[in-house]
C-alpha cells in the first residue's frame, strides 16, 4: 500500500520540499549580513583628525597686534630695534593663514594701522618723564617708522600675496554686491530723457470734451 505523504498543510511533499530548497539557496547566496547598526540613530563618524584651527578677523587682527606689541616691547627692553618688525612680519604670517576666507578682508586692511597704533603707543610709553614730551613722542615715532619701513611693507605685501589665492577676490565681490544692493539710488530712473513708468501716457485724452466742442 502507498502512503500518504501530503502533509497536514494540505502541499504536497514534493512542493514543500522545492520551496524550502530554494529558500536556503537564496539566503546563502546573499553572503555575510552588514551588522546592523548601534541602537540609537545614525552610525557615529570617527572625529576627522588634525583639523587646522581658523580665526575670526578680529582674532587675526589681535594675533598681529600681540606679536608687534611683544616685538615692542622686547626692542625696548633689550635693545633689539628689529625685533617690532620682524615680530609684526611672523604674526602677519600667522594671522593670514589662520583667518577664516570670509573675514579675509578685514586682516588686509588691518596690518599697517596696526604697526602704526603700536608704534605710537611705544613712542608715548617711552618718553614719559622727557622734559618735552611731545617733542619726543613724535621724534621716536618718526625714528621707528622710518627705520621699520622695510618690515611694513614685506608684512603688508605678505598678506595680501596669501590671501588672494585663499577668497580674498570672492571678499571684494560679496563687498561691491553688499554696496550695490544698499545704494539708496538703485533701482531709480535717471530724470533726463526718462519718463515714469507710473505717468499717464495718453495725457491728450483727459479732455474729451474738448473736441466735441470745437
Amino acid at each position: 500500500m502507498s502512503r500518504d505523504v501530503t502533509p497536514r498543510s494540505g502541499l504536497p511533499y514534493g512542493q514543500a520540499r522545492s520551496t524550502l530548497g530554494r529558500l536556503v539557496a537564496t539566503d546563502t547566496r546573499g553572503g555575510p549580513k552588514a551588522a546592523s547598526p548601534p541602537a540609537g540613530g545614525a552610525s557615529r563618524r570617527p572625529p576627522a583628525a588634525g583639523s587646522a584651527v581658523t580665526l575670526t578677523g578680529r582674532g587675526g587682527v589681535v594675533v598681529v597686534f600681540s606679536a608687534t606689541l611683544v616685538g615692542a616691547i622686547g626692542g625696548g627692553l633689550f635693545g633689539l630695534h628689529s625685533a617690532q618688525g620682524f615680530l609684526f612680519v611672523l604674526g602677519c604670517l600667522l594671522a593670514v593663514l589662520t583667518t577664516r576666507r570670509t573675514d579675509l578682508l578685514t586682516l588686509v586692511v588691518s596690518p599697517p594701522l596696526i604697526f602704526f597704533a603700536v608704534s605710537v603707543l611705544s613712542a608715548v610709553v617711552g618718553s614719559l618723564g622727557e622734559d618735552s614730551f611731545l617733542v619726543s613722542v613724535v621724534l621716536t615715532l618718526v625714528t621707528a617708522l622710518t627705520s621699520s619701513v622695510p618690515w611694513l611693507f614685506v608684512g603688508a605685501v605678505l598678506v595680501v600675496v596669501i590671501a588672494i589665492p585663499r577668497g580674498l577676490p570672492a571678499n571684494l565681490r560679496d563687498l561691491s554686491a553688499g554696496l550695490a544692493e544698499d545704494h539708496p539710488f538703485r533701482g531709480r530712473t535717471s530724470l533726463r530723457g526718462r519718463k515714469n513708468e507710473d505717468d499717464d501716457p495718453v495725457r491728450w485724452d483727459e479732455t474729451p470734451g474738448r473736441h466735441a466742442a470745437d
